[in-house]
């Protein structure tokens, strides 16, 4: 059964969330990697 890996390099991933949550449900990865750099862990929308 293949496995499939998503990788993306955000961006500021407060300002895409939307974005990111449609494209999670349409795409339904099984492993998502996601780089944010501009965005504080504390601040990370993590639900």
């Amino acid at each position: 059964m293949p496995i499939r890996v998503a990788t993306w390099n955000v961006n500021s991933v407060r300002q895409r969330i939307d974005l990111l949550l449609t494209w999670l449900k349409e795409c339904q990865p099984d492993i998502v990697c996601l780089q944010e750099i501009k965005c504080v862990d504390e601040a990370f929308p993590r639900l």
